[in-house]
């Protein structure tokens, strides 16, 4: 056969494979398919495929440069021949968890994880998830694949003109026959999360060593995208036995202590124009205490429990006080103080707040808010990462037009490393060079600075800053926020120094603002159970003794058919956060003997649903009707 009908053959068999892609997309992803059409239709060439010498090369039109460093499937069967185990991310730990989120005599996902990283020895890891971080011309893809047989797979190409020119070599239909495909062509951040998180939720319980073969250096930057995005993602971060604690002591504080739940559905009025100072724990508190003493009669002061200790030293009385988190340890350690500090402040409480806790404050006026999820119906709930996002959302929706924000620095002090203000419990110097461990609690990273033009700050606060951004955008048509300090910068928020504040405030008249928002407060709080909140405690009821009789063998399987039939069920959306959490450690080892565990923590959580819901009855009179 001479040379010029073999590269006729060639092409033919080039295009035939480019249709076949074509169709296969068109069929199954068509949002690909139709940017793929677009790119077409723009006839703009940046990369060619050619095949010079036997070879084909994928050149840069540019610089004239072959992508490749040898022949393309030389190069394939080098990767798969090289490939290092060592290419992957880690999306469960290794080694056993400190205890965290401690909840005294409560179920702790922490336990929960330590139980099977104890028997992590001599694991032996199939690769199940697979993610290609480029593509080039695809044709390590098959090869991969023909080797790996994974059951999904995350393709990540930024340039939609190469992964177009993939299309003449690489078999995409041949990789979805027996493994779901994930495409991320040409997506920006956001994208690239959404569909990421996508191929999380796919057999999520795989979720445990995802391993990735990377194209070429020039997307490298993907590896620490996706770092963060998996970090971000983690179960760790909201574990499912947070929010059982938040079920269980709301409806005990609501039913048996006779507590109100502030309705947070809606924005109400209750600041009146008053200038609302918000205090959080940040090292800018410390460094303006004194002015704070000077001016707290000119603003409604509404602090984090966190820093009572802190104004105690000028004896600086808040008029609100939030205390969002479940902890015992570290919440009774911040009203550890006076009670001159407390007792004749508002208290906006978490309703997973500590038990014990609730006894030193159950004679305050204390008021409680639905935390993470909807006990009630219509009555909202926080959502958040720290006091600090979770406070400013408070604090707007309670009607506050102008908000300071105090010691909210969501970073960390750029000249010594401290995190916090002396006073605070966790207050630590970080060293400030420690990076990409993958601990979103001690990374550091850099971001825009209020008054500077960077600063320190964690991967943690990342999304804290992003969450407190969205509640600034959320509440922009009526809401100023001013950021005082040199903290992090919150987009929509505006950098305001100390001085900048006008010395001829107005004083307030605390007393009777004290006073009319007390009285507002109780206007806008649940007090009774309403028609529709007996009708979802019924559901609920419905749903557990239903999941009951499902055998525990089985229970995952069965779960999930009952899931989709509720898929609004507070029971349900917990068991599957605990799924999320739990079925990865529990697959990685597969044994019958980390079946065993898994069965155990099943029966004990089903048991502290059974518990919860076996106290309600809501014809008896556990149920107000005062």
């Amino acid at each position: 056969m001479d040379k010029q009908k073999q590269l006729e053959e060639l092409q033919q068999t080039l295009e035939q494979i480019y249709l076949k892609n074509i169709e296969f997309f068109k069929k199954n992803y068509i949002n690909l398919y139709e940017k793929i059409v677009f790119i077409e239709k723009q006839n703009i060439q940046n990369y060619s495929l050619e095949f010079i010498n036997d070879e084909f090369k994928l050149i840069d039109l540019k610089t004239k440069k072959d992508l490749y460093k040898r022949e393309p499937f030389s190069d394939s069967l080098d990767r798969v021949n090289n490939f290092s185990l060592s290419n992957a991310f880690n999306l469960i730990k290794m080694e056993q968890v400190k205890k965290k989120n401690h909840y005294e005599g409560e179920i702790n996902s922490y336990i929960y994880l330590n139980e099977y990283i104890k028997k992590f020895e001599n694991i032996e890891i199939k690769i199940n998830k697979f993610i290609f971080l480029g593509t080039l011309l695809g044709v390590h893809l098959n090869d991969f694949h023909n080797n790996l047989n994974a059951k999904s797979y995350l393709i990540i190409e930024p340039n939609i003109e190469i992964f177009r020119l993939s299309l003449f070599l690489c078999d995409y239909e041949s990789l979805n026959k027996n493994s779901k495909l994930f495409f991320a062509i040409s997506e920006d951040s956001f994208g690239l999360e959404n569909i990421t998180k996508k191929f999380l939720e796919d057999k999520y319980q795989l979720n445990h060593i995802i391993h990735f073969e990377l194209s070429g250096e020039n997307n490298s930057y993907l590896i620490e995208e996706l770092q963060n995005i998996f970090i971000h993602s983690s179960q760790m971060r909201y574990p499912f036995s947070d929010f059982i604690i938040s079920l269980k002591r709301g409806y005990k504080y609501f039913f048996e202590e006779k507590k109100s739940i502030i309705d947070l559905s809606q924005n109400q009025n209750l600041f009146q124009n008053k200038k609302v100072l918000f205090l959080g724990a940040g090292v800018s508190l410390a460094k303006n205490l004194e002015w704070l003493y000077l001016n707290q009669e000119k603003f409604v002061i509404v602090a984090s429990s966190a820093v009572l200790k802190h104004l105690i030293i000028l004896e600086i009385i808040p008029d609100i006080i939030l205390a969002v988190d479940g902890q015992k340890e570290p919440m009774i350690e911040q009203f550890n103080t006076d009670s001159k500090m407390y007792q004749d402040s508002i208290i906006l409480a978490s309703i997973k707040l500590d038990t014990e806790l609730f006894l030193k404050l159950k004679d305050t006026k204390i008021f409680f808010m639905q935390n993470a999820l909807e006990l009630f119906s219509n009555y909202g709930f926080l959502s958040g990462v720290t006091v600090g996002d979770i406070g400013i959302d408070i604090i707007a929706r309670l009607g506050a037009k102008e908000i300071y924000l105090l010691g909210v620095d969501a970073s960390i002090d750029s000249k010594n490393g401290k995190t916090h203000i002396g006073t605070h419990k966790s207050s630590r110097k970080l060293n400030l060079n420690a990076k990409n461990s993958g601990d979103f609690r001690e990374d550091i990273v850099y971001v825009k600075g209020n008054l500077e033009e960077e600063v320190p700050t964690f991967r943690e606060y990342l999304d804290m800053i992003d969450s407190a951004q969205e509640i600034i955008l959320k509440h922009k048509n009526y809401l100023k926020v001013y950021t005082l300090g040199f903290g992090a910068y919150f987009k929509g928020s505006t950098p305001l120094k100390i001085e900048e504040i006008k010395d001829d405030l107005e004083k307030l008249n605390k007393e009777l603002l004290t006073n009319d928002f007390l009285q507002n407060l109780q206007n806008i709080s649940k007090r009774n159970l309403e028609d529709i909140d007996k009708k979802d405690i019924e559901k609920e009821k419905k749903v557990i003794k239903k999941l009951n009789t499902i055998k525990i063998e089985n229970f995952h399987k069965d779960f999930k058919m009952v899931f989709e039939k509720h898929p609004n069920s507070m029971i349900c959306n917990i068991l599957d956060r605990f799924f999320k959490l739990i079925l990865p450690y529990n697959s990685i080892l597969n044994s019958n003997e980390s079946n065993k565990i898994l069965e155990q923590q099943l029966c004990e959580v089903l048991s502290s649903f059974n518990s919860i819901f076996d106290k309600i009855d809501i014809k008896s009179k556990k149920v107000r009707n005062d």
